[in-house]
């Protein structure tokens, strides 16, 4: 009875021990290696920072048919996937606007949505100023008299001796009038919105249990809030950038920041340009005796 038991084990044990000399030999002596393998049977983080380097790729270069062929046979989602995590990143670092751009465009031709690039995907850029030509004035002088002659000579034999004349009283030649013959100058252009912000209003919030921050909302000249302006928050030893927009839930022109007591802020736009805000400080609510302090925060209104 042994001896059958002994002869239907053999085939198992014999299974189990080729199965693990085959598995040794292939991961422990000779692990295979892949050379020149596709980009779509790499590894999960692999295939993400393919993706990203193809992206800065594009960048440097602008080649979209180039960035195409390098993500082709890549699944949707890792695109996207790695796409959004570049873009989100680049944001919160205050890239410039030129590179985000440019990620977002290629994220748009790749089907690739998210809010962040929706705002440089639609930053205003106001228009170029066209030259006129400025039409020259042409004065046309109208002389009020005609010279005419005071005397004919005529031919004598003898010359003759006149007295002198005696004087007159002549009243002054009358002024010629310049009448001006160009057609009236174009209206001058419009400056762009960013050179005309100016601060509208600023508040104090004073709210329980809110966040402490600084709030910047930009309007134009109708009021509707502006997407895609670049908002700078400095101070002794630090900077912060924003952008509109990027929190549609509170609308197009927001941004906002982080901010503690007992720093002195400014506030500017554009490329760290000439602060609009200076000496900006969190500072207390007022509050009704017996009640708790309140730190308040800040909410500043741009707009021309």
């Amino acid at each position: 009875m042994s001896t059958l038991s002994s002869l239907r084990a053999a085939p198992i044990i014999g299974l189990v021990i080729g199965l693990a000399l085959g598995l040794a030999y292939t991961w422990v002596i000779a692990p295979v290696e892949l050379v020149n393998t596709y980009p779509a049977l790499l590894r999960t983080d692999y295939r993400w920072d393919w993706v990203r380097l193809a992206a800065l790729s594009y960048v440097a270069d602008g080649d979209m048919e180039r960035a195409r062929a390098r993500l082709n046979g890549l699944k949707h989602e890792d695109v996207a996937g790695a796409m959004r995590a570049l873009i989100e990143e680049y944001t919160a670092a205050g890239r410039s606007a030129d590179i985000l751009r440019r990620l977002t465009t290629l994220a748009e031709a790749l089907d690739v949505h998210t809010p962040a690039m929706l705002v440089y995907l639609r930053t205003p850029t106001s228009p170029p100023l066209v030259p006129v030509s400025t039409p020259s004035l042409t004065p046309t002088l109208t002389p009020s008299c005609t010279p005419t002659p005071s005397c004919t000579p005529s031919p004598t034999a003898t010359p003759t001796l006149t007295p002198p004349p005696t004087p007159h009283a002549f009243s002054p030649l009358s002024t010629p009038t310049i009448e001006p013959t160009g057609t009236p100058l174009p209206p001058t252009p419009t400056p762009p919105l960013l050179s005309r912000l100016r601060v509208v209003e600023q508040e104090q919030i004073c709210e329980p249990g809110q966040r402490v921050h600084i709030e910047v909302v930009v309007r134009d000249e109708r009021g509707a809030g502006v997407a895609g302006v670049e908002i700078w928050l400095t101070w002794p030893g630090g900077a912060d950038r924003a952008v509109t927009g990027l929190k549609p839930q509170h609308g197009a022109g927001y941004a906002d920041f982080n901010a503690e007591p007992g720093v002195s802020y400014a506030l500017s736009i554009g490329e760290l340009g000439m602060p609009l805000v200076t000496g900006l400080r969190i500072e207390p609510c007022p509050v009704e005796e017996g009640e708790n302090p309140l730190m308040g925060s800040w909410r500043i209104v741009l707009g021309p």
